[in-house]
């Protein structure tokens, strides 16, 4: 490895060497042995295309080109002076400048086209997803007014279900409170109510016990041939009391009561039993009872007479009392 011309020493990282343009001399890097002074030796680290030209060459040079002297800090001799080139210090300076500001200019362009191309796609997209929403807003209109169209159907087509199934109950009543026994006569059963009522057995076209619960005795069926002497039948049992007893004398509970009353669907079962928690039992409703197909309801001996056809009836009722 090469030495310093000057002291004779060897290069390291942290005390590098310094290359002559003409004579290709190599010194330090530092004040003692360049000749520089610190601010001539950071100009050089920080532009590389500078050139450097030692002492002897500058001396040997048969015309000497315009130049500007740097004086030294104040802790160096104020009589040394290094000649430096300036027209092509200013034009290294301006080249590795314009380089570099190109570079960065260059960087910054593409940088701005590609965010702007970037912001195009983007509010592209914001304008198809606001059109697909505009789209799917009224999609969902008119689902919606579909829906509730379909709704009002749907319910009107289960009242009239209800209506119609109600409506083949016209000719029948129910019987209920009978205690079951397994070898009962479900005919002399009804035969000893008419006895308590007074009420002829013809024109009884059937008579079944319809399914039950466990806890509670299934209710009886009766169904006349016409309405008028189901109407009969329910106008007997309002005035007479009909008692276990009367069917079963021997019977545990032989003073219950049996309760006679037109035949209903299980909605309208549903509605009375609703309409007698909700309106008599909460809203100091003196009447709710079943009539000609119908769950009706009456606050006192004066006032309207409402009909209660589905539970949104009763809800609209409570909500007006």
């Amino acid at each position: 490895m090469s030495k310093c011309d000057i002291c004779k020493k060897s290069f390291t990282k942290s005390l590098p060497g310094l290359e002559c343009s003409k004579c290709e001399k190599i010194v330090h890097l530092n004040t003692k042995c360049s000749g520089l002074t610190n601010k001539q030796i950071a100009a050089l680290k920080a532009a590389s295309s500078l050139e450097w030209t030692c002492l002897d060459c500058q001396q040997e040079s048969p015309r000497r080109n315009s130049s500007i002297v740097i004086p030294e800090e104040d802790d160096e001799e104020d009589d040394k002076r290094v000649l430096i080139n300036s027209k092509n210090l200013l034009s290294s300076i301006s080249k590795e400048v314009e380089k570099a500001i190109k570079s960065e200019m260059r960087e910054l362009n593409e940088s701005l086209q590609f965010h702007s191309a970037k912001l195009e796609e983007v509010v592209e997209c914001i304008d198809a997803f606001k059109q697909t929403i505009k789209v799917l807003e009224r999609k969902n209109v008119e689902l919606t007014n579909k829906n509730k169209n379909l709704e009002t159907r749907v319910g009107a087509l289960e009242q009239q279900l209800q209506e119609l199934e109600q409506e083949k109950l016209t000719n029948c009543i129910e019987i209920s409170n009978v205690p079951y026994q397994p070898t009962e006569n479900v005919k002399k059963l009804v035969e000893s109510i008419a006895l308590k009522l007074q009420q002829p057995l013809e024109g009884i076209k059937s008579i079944r016990r319809l399914p039950g619960k466990k806890d509670h005795p299934a209710n009886i069926k009766v169904e006349f041939q016409d309405e008028l002497l189901q109407e009969k039948w329910i106008s007997a049992a309002k005035s007479t009391k009909t008692t276990v007893a009367d069917i079963y004398p021997t019977e545990k509970n032989s003073n219950n009561v049996v309760y006679i009353r037109e035949a209903m669907t299980k909605n309208n079962k549903i509605i009375l039993w609703q309409a007698k928690q909700d309106l008599k039992n909460n809203q100091n409703y003196k009447y709710v009872w079943f009539k000609k197909g119908y769950v009706k309801a009456r606050k006192d001996d004066s006032s309207k007479i409402y009909t209660l056809k589905t539970l949104h009836d009763l809800n609209v009722l409570t909500k007006l009392s």
